[in-house]
């Protein structure tokens, strides 16, 4: 049984990779100076598993809630309206497109391994349909917003600036 729950863990933490690496690459898309930082669980940079790659700097351990921000926000020119709506996009673009290839493969893979790959693509599927659902994250998954619920606030601000020129 510990095993059991130690691959659930394990997979849901891949198909959280996927989709934070999705923010992540939409930041570091928009500037060539921008550097992104994925954080599993809090924000506490001790005792995980640092993971660089490249402009993207991963801060891993076994949890249920990951973000993902740009850690060098102060150095680089403020962030337009498109480019804020792409970055929260990325995320839940990048989880489809990793249950998309996770599943095709699946054709290929038999047996343990196979399945394994096909529930990290139903996780990934199901963290691309609930992100963009409008909530606030229960405490215990770190209580921010959802991807769809920031994307939702920025049309609402986006809306009102263009209604008061």
């Amino acid at each position: 049984m510990l095993l059991e729950v130690l691959a659930i863990l394990l997979i849901i933490n891949m198909a959280i990779l996927i989709h934070e690496m999705g923010h992540a690459i939409a930041v570091i898309s928009q500037n060539k100076h921008a550097k992104a930082e994925i954080y599993f669980g809090s924000s506490s940079k001790e005792k995980k598993l640092k993971l660089n790659l490249g402009r993207i700097t991963c801060y891993l351990t076994i949890a249920i809630s990951a973000f993902c921000r740009t850690s060098n926000i102060e150095k680089l020119p403020p962030i337009t309206y498109k480019q804020r709506i792409i970055i929260f996009i990325g995320g839940p673009l990048a989880s489809l497109l990793g249950f998309g290839t996770l599943y095709v493969t699946t054709h290929y893979i038999s047996g343990v391994a196979g399945n394994i790959v096909m529930n990290i693509a139903g996780a990934s599927f199901f963290l691309f349909i609930t992100p963009l659902i409008p909530f606030t994250y229960p405490s215990f998954l770190g209580g921010g917003p959802s991807d769809g619920l920031q994307i939702s606030n920025l049309i609402k601000e986006n809306r009102k600036q263009r209604k008061a020129v």
